[in-house]
């Protein structure tokens, strides 16, 4: 029987993939259609948003191995492998929203907005990447 965290991970790789192949470019769509100004980062902004959910689409996968690992009581060897590689998606993302954050400034395309989403979502990563780094320093004994 799958744990409630399984099927949540699920879940969340199945909203992810959805919003990947249809919810982010239809809404780019729109904003140029709203706003033809900003056609030439449509296609730069689908492909950094793909690129971007990516990232916390491979955190949910190792989130997924390590539930089956902790399942099968063979977590205790594999974890800081899998803890590294969860920090590597974290910082693959940290420069992507660098690189956006450049790339919008540098184009002026500028908002607040999104100016403070992306510092905020960069920032979220960072202090996760920082939290598991902690974690796989000091594991928690498995009950």
């Amino acid at each position: 029987m799958w744990s409630a965290l399984t099927v949540l991970l699920i879940a969340v790789l199945g909203v992810a993939v959805l919003v990947q192949v249809w919810v982010l470019p239809a809404a780019v769509a729109t904003v140029v259609a709203t706003f033809p100004v900003v056609t030439p980062i449509a296609l730069p902004g689908v492909i950094w948003g793909v690129l971007a959910i990516a990232c916390w689409e491979a955190i949910a996968v190792i989130g997924l191995r390590l539930v089956a690992l902790a399942r099968g009581q063979r977590l205790e060897r594999a974890l800081r492998g899998w803890l590294r590689a969860i920090v590597g998606c974290l910082l693959v993302f940290v420069l992507l929203v660098a690189a956006a954050f450049i790339a919008l400034n540098v184009l002026e395309y500028a908002t607040p907005g999104l100016m403070f989403a992306l510092l905020g979502s960069g920032l979220l990563a960072v202090v996760a990447a920082a939290a598991v780094l902690h974690l796989g320093a000091r594991p928690a004994p498995l009950v």
